[in-house]
């Protein structure tokens, strides 16, 4: 059975509860000591004025700046303890789901907004501060105070301890009325939430495509909508919460009037002294308001166990691609590269017998060296092909081997580790060249850096910037062109070393002059390599060992150039097409 995130929250707490423990402890103490002040005041009115005892105020006065002094020492102790505590879970929880993202698949974040799961990391995790640092502070001294201080109400005078205590099953009531309602909105403001922040990161990161279609004024409308909506669902939090803080302070109002009624009557009929009065009234202060609080600890509870909620769900997600307990590690692959029988497809419904399938039932093997060129229609399956080579998805069925290892019993890392994938549109990371260019091997020197970036055509744009190897590229890149971010790309990938090279689309989108520049680091870089290329442009891959040619999931061809075009298919109508002379 799952446990409530409340109770896995705790088992977050266990490397800490050295400092927790002694946090709460010094909680304790510093409640106890503010309960002796209405006491204390007691003897002041009963006795120290009424004989005028100079002495004796004195030292009851000491007492009391000492007891509030030595409290105000304790609770900064307290507060830099709790707070390096609860810190210190918020940060160890956020590095725990980074690192678990990165065991992801790729169909985790084909499936999720990227702002919700950035929101996990930021957003969600900051309630374990809240629960550690405010929830668990106060719910403490809050609960010792009330319990103890009606204990020494009843010894003090059951009667009046009794009547006091006779409003507080309807600040229970109060509570239980309001809590289901409570976790319903809390969820539903953190969901639209979500929403929110996904639709702001994804229009953020395309402001180009926003404004090449003029779709400003509507993404300003559908935002605008989302925050209203924001609005509306914490504004049902914000009246949920007012109404149990007014039900519960008129609660504890009618309570003080008790006390102050009953008492009153007590007094005049000599019963009870004016200082007994004054000290039980100044206890009901410790009772009503913290009990009032309460409320507003349930409102923090609630909004807490929702965040929690959805970081134990990130946490439980288990990748759909894994090593298995029995992988082995690649030795130096060769690059033998063979689909045995492959099916698959991206819906969660692939693994149904029968079910859809972006890839039907493909087979072929490329030779260790081999330049093997994957060509078809759009949707035909092409870069499935390459997701899987990659081992960013595992087969529905059949096999992925290198080498003769089926990529299903390798682990992944030591597979990876000897792969270079260079995409149409590729990511470079805010800083410098220096740092994007030996991404994928930390350890390069400045030598094979330059080496690499030399190969892939890069080392004479990147000494012509004013800052060298040293350049800041912006995020994502911004401060490159298509043509330089794709040549610092082949450049980090060749720089690993590679024995399998994979090249999806890499010159598409680029003029003539920079995929020619990238075509010549292509010709260099692939010389002793298994390569895998992506083209539309036929004209790019005629030298190819091996070209692949895929419809609609199948794959209906494969051959040489000219054998292809010798036989009148598939291949043959899409050169056709290309190559068509202009009426």
């Amino acid at each position: 059975m799952r446990r409530s995130p409340f109770y896995r929250f705790l088992g977050l707490c266990r490397p800490h509860a050295a400092r927790i423990t002694l946090g709460v402890a010094l909680i304790l103490l510093a409640t106890f000591l503010t309960l002796p002040a209405p006491w204390i005041l007691k003897l002041i009115i009963d006795k120290a004025l009424p004989q005028k005892d100079l002495r004796l105020l004195t030292e009851l006065l000491a007492i009391f700046t000492g007891l509030f002094l030595l409290r105000a020492w304790i609770t900064m102790v307290r507060n830099r303890i709790l707070q390096n505590a609860a810190m210190r879970l918020v940060c160890d929880l956020r590095i725990r789901l980074f690192a678990h993202l990165q065991t992801l698949s790729l169909r985790y974040f084909d499936d999720n907004h990227t702002g919700e799961t950035v929101s996990r990391v930021s957003q969600d995790t900051g309630e374990v501060y809240t629960l550690t640092n405010g929830f668990l502070i106060n719910l403490i001294a809050d609960s010792v105070t009330v319990v103890v201080v009606i204990g020494f109400l009843f010894y003090v005078d059951w009667k009046l301890a009794l009547a006091t205590c006779a409003v507080m099953p309807l600040f229970v009531v109060n509570y239980l009325y309001n809590r289901r309602r409570m976790r319903e909105e809390s969820r539903k403001h953190r969901q639209n939430w979500d929403k929110v922040l996904g639709f702001l990161h994804e229009k953020v990161s395309s402001a180009r495509v926003i404004k090449s279609f003029v779709r400003e004024q509507g993404e300003i409308t559908t935002f605008a909508s989302g925050i209203n909506e924001d609005f509306f669902n914490y504004s049902r939090i914000v009246m949920r919460n007012t109404k149990l803080a007014v039900v519960a302070d008129l609660l504890g109002s009618v309570g003080a009037l008790i006390v102050l009624g009953y008492g009153g009557w007590l007094v005049v009929k000599g019963e009870m002294g004016v200082g007994t009065l004054v000290a039980f009234n100044a206890y009901i202060a410790y009772v009503f308001p913290p009990i009032v609080r309460f409320v507003d600890l349930a409102t923090i509870f609630q909004r807490a166990i929702t965040g929690l909620e959805n970081v134990f769900k990130l946490l439980d997600t288990k990748p759909e691609v894994a090593d298995l307990p029995e992988a082995v590690a690649l030795p130096v692959l060769k690059g033998e590269v063979e689909f045995s029988h492959v099916s698959f497809d991206y819906s969660l419904e692939a693994s149904i017998p029968g079910g859809p399938r972006t890839l039907r039932d493909v087979n072929f093997r490329v030779q260790p060296g081999e330049v093997a060129a994957i060509v078809g229609p759009s949707g035909s399956g092409k870069s499935t092909i390459i997701n899987l080579l990659a081992r960013f998805y595992d087969p529905a069925s059949g096999a992925v081997l290198v080498d003769g290892y089926d990529l299903r019993s390798a682990a992944a890392d030591s597979y990876r580790r000897q792969i270079g994938i260079v995409l149409q549109e590729n990511i470079l990371f805010s800083g410098t060249l220096e740092d994007n260019l030996k991404y994928g091997k930390p350890e390069a020197t400045r030598e094979e850096i330059i080496e690499a970036a030399r190969t892939a055509n890069a080392h004479d744009f990147i000494v012509a910037l004013p800052d060298g190897y040293s350049t800041v590229v912006g995020e994502r890149g911004a401060q490159m062109s298509g043509g330089q971010r794709q040549r610092i790309a082949i450049a980090r990938a060749i720089l690993k070393n590679p024995r399998i090279l994979i090249f999806d689309e890499a010159t598409s989108a680029l003029d003539l002059a920079s995929e020619r520049q990238i075509q010549e680091a292509m010709e260099r870089v692939m010389k002793g390599r298994t390569t895998f290329i992506i083209a539309h442009r036929l004209s790019t891959i005629q030298k190819a060992s091996r070209i692949l040619v895929m419809d609609q999931g199948t794959l209906v061809e494969q051959g040489t150039h000219a054998e292809l075009l010798g036989r009148g298919g598939l291949y043959s109508r899409l050169h056709a097409l290309q190559f068509k002379e202009p009426a």
